[in-house]
């Protein structure tokens, strides 16, 4: 599951092409992203109890009894949401670069990203937020924006251009969901409950604080945690060797 919240799940096609003989990927367009965007957008539908709703009735559908999830950034944190409302329907959740079990990090997230902007990118994007509104000006706040979740800003220059060109961000689904997010994602006492298996693999420079994790596995003692060095928020992009070499491994 992808991250945002609005991103389209087509940025994790080449996950399943490198996981494919090994495992049976399915990749999961959440409401309002990707191919599921051509649906009713409003606090009804995009909230974060309708989307691990959306994934149950995605797992009777593939008529499986439990589910493995595995989610980067906001997919984490909606994966570790669908195992403390569905935690007899799930088998395993691997989570990426995530948040914790609330939301109690989130502004230190902000500050990481805003302290890790080279003095030139944060020019850059001071221009770019002053411009008129066009897709230009967009898509040029997002680049200069995600920049530093990189930990070698080159690769993040070159892979953002990658990124950008493989998935769309639906702005009205990120919005709603995020709306919602403020006012109910606290899974502190219900995560607890979850006595499956939990794989975390943690970028050290992800911008992500370290203690989302320590929040984590104060929840689920039986989490296990990977760490992949010298890596931002994006190993997939940044390390992607390494990377897929602990994800096979934790899928097993």
């Amino acid at each position: 599951m992808y991250g945002g919240p609005g991103y389209a799940v087509s940025a994790m096609e080449f996950w399943a092409d490198s996981l494919s003989d090994k495992y049976e990927c399915i990749l999961f367009d959440q409401r309002g992203t990707g191919l599921s965007k051509d649906v009713k957008l409003d606090t009804t539908t995009i909230n974060l109890k309708r989307a691990v709703q959306d994934i149950d009735e995605l797992r009777k559908y593939l008529e499986e009894d439990k589910l493995t999830l595995c989610g980067i950034s906001w997919g984490g944190m909606l994966a570790q949401a669908y195992a403390s409302f569905y935690p007899e329907n799930t088998k395993k959740i691997v989570l990426v670069s995530t948040l914790g079990p609330d939301l109690s990090l989130m502004s230190a997230f902000v500050d990481n990203m805003n302290m890790r902007r080279f003095p030139d990118e944060t020019d850059s994007l001071r221009y770019w937020n002053e411009q008129p509104e066009s897709d230009l000006a967009k898509k040029k706040r997002a680049f200069y924006q995600y920049l530093p979740e990189f930990y070698d800003h080159d690769v993040g220059r070159k892979m953002l251009s990658v990124f950008f060109s493989t998935t769309a961000l639906c702005e009205k689904m990120g919005d709603l969901m995020w709306k919602d997010l403020y006012s109910s994602y606290d899974l502190k006492s219900s995560l607890k409950n979850y006595k499956g298996q939990c794989l975390v693999i943690r970028p050290r420079q992800d911008p992500v604080p370290a203690e989302a994790i320590f929040q984590i596995k104060e929840l689920l003692p039986q989490a296990k945690i990977f760490t992949i060095e010298r890596c931002g928020h994006f190993p997939d992009y940044e390390k992607p060797a390494e990377f897929f070499r602990i994800l096979t491994k934790v899928l097993k």
